[in-house]
């Protein structure tokens, strides 16, 4: 990786910013180690803004309480469906609350 440490190494190239320094010194590397280190790595996969195009169940809170949720990212075996209420008729159809039909827009 790149180092900003002190004393400088004498023969060593010197880069602006250690992104410039993983690109220079690091730019046939695989396994992606020097860029990993930076402050703010870049990801293989970048991730999509605002909310899912499709709803989910929210597992994560108690019955009564649940809604569908659209938030990224979707967890691994979740049911999906295509709009809220359909999500709220097919995973909370016997919620007697009412909370996730009362969330919808």
């Amino acid at each position: 990786g790149c180092i900003n440490d002190r004393p400088l190494p004498s023969g060593r190239p010197t880069y602006s910013s250690q992104i410039a320094c993983c690109r220079g010194a690091y730019a046939g590397q695989t396994s992606g180690t020097c860029l990993s280190q930076l402050p703010s790595p870049p990801t293989m996969s970048p991730t999509e803004s605002g909310g899912l195009s499709i709803y989910y169940p929210d597992y994560g809170t108690s019955w009564p309480l649940a809604g569908c949720i659209n938030t990224r990212p979707l967890p691994s075996g979740r049911p999906t469906y295509s709009s809220q209420i359909a999500c709220c008729k097919g995973a909370y159809g016997g919620q007697v609350s009412g909370t996730c039909l009362s969330q919808l827009p």
